[in-house]
């Protein structure tokens, strides 16, 4: 039996538009939960890296795999920076799950999104403390900033501003 491409078309768009709210939801929940224990807990448990990172499989696509490089520079900032709380291996598997949710373009948006986040609020924090004469250094959680990031990117891709 012949498969009728216009029967396919609107089969493919019809899972798609029953998906992604699914799919958009479930994301969500995981980054609030991620952000939550990275503040709290200072890590990012592994179970909700592949609960994210399964969540391709509600649209996958092999192009989004390709979301994973997004990881890269993370993953070589923990191994070569000085710091020793600096970014870490939950937060380059985060940015590895969330890739291949995201894809690379949005991955990419994402990191910049929630990089520049980081870097504001970090920035902003340390001259906040040197203006009231506090020394304190300390280690802000990166994971909040790369969920925000991956959610705004998230829905600016499904949205139609990343292809």
């Amino acid at each position: 039996m012949p498969v009728n491409p216009e029967m396919l078309e609107h089969t493919t768009h019809t899972f798609s538009t029953v998906l992604t709210p699914v799919q958009a939801a479930l994301f969500l929940v995981l980054l609030l939960l991620v952000s939550i224990h990275d503040v709290i807990e200072r890590n990012i448990p592994d179970s909700l890296q592949i609960m994210i990172a399964s969540l391709i499989l509600l649209q996958f696509s092999f192009r989004n795999l390709l979301g994973i490089m997004v990881a890269m520079p993370y993953l070589l900032v923990a191994m070569f920076g000085k710091q020793t709380d600096g970014i870490g291996g939950g937060d380059v598997k985060l940015a590895g799950s969330t890739g291949i949710v995201l894809g690379l373009p949005a991955a990419l948006t994402a990191s910049m999104i929630g990089l520049t986040g980081f870097v504001l609020y970090g920035f902003g924090v340390q001259r906040y403390r040197k203006y009231k004469g506090e020394v304190v250094k300390t280690p802000f959680p990166v994971g909040p900033f790369l969920a925000l990031g991956s959610a705004i990117a998230y829905f600016m891709k499904i949205g139609g501003l990343i292809l």
